[in-house]
């Protein structure tokens, strides 16, 4: 089965926006590809749902619970300085360590990589 990164942009897209990141998180819990999460990607996504979206607790408690359910977590051993935007690092970092097939960004300096170590970088529209 395939395994995918979504970025912390793309996840909260799905949620909040849907369109093509709303397939995505459907297509995930319909169980048609691995999520690979890492601790790091999963506080950032708590962090947004809870300081810059404000969500209620209970909400934060069940999407933070549905990802410990139904993603792989992994924690990446080997540091990575290849994004222009430091912070798209620890997505690399995540990609290397579980050997992802895709990487899933609206990030566009992480976009601009195309590929990273056998791991295809694409946008969520792709």
């Amino acid at each position: 089965m395939r395994k995918v990164i979504l970025d912390t942009n793309v996840f909260l897209s799905g949620i909040l926006f849907g369109g093509n990141p709303e397939k995505l998180l459907k297509l995930w819990l319909e169980k048609r590809f691995i999520l690979c999460f890492s601790p790091i990607l999963k506080a950032e996504i708590i962090q947004k749902l809870e300081l810059k979206f404000e969500f209620a607790k209970y909400s934060i408690k069940t999407i933070s619970q549905t990802i410990d359910m139904f993603s792989k977590k992994y924690i990446p051993k080997k540091k990575v300085k290849i994004c222009k935007y430091p912070k798209g690092n620890f997505l690399l970092e995540l990609a290397q360590e579980s050997h992802a097939n895709y990487l899933v960004s609206g990030d566009k300096t992480v976009l601009e990589l195309k590929e990273y170590k056998g791991t295809k970088i694409l946008s969520p529209k792709e």
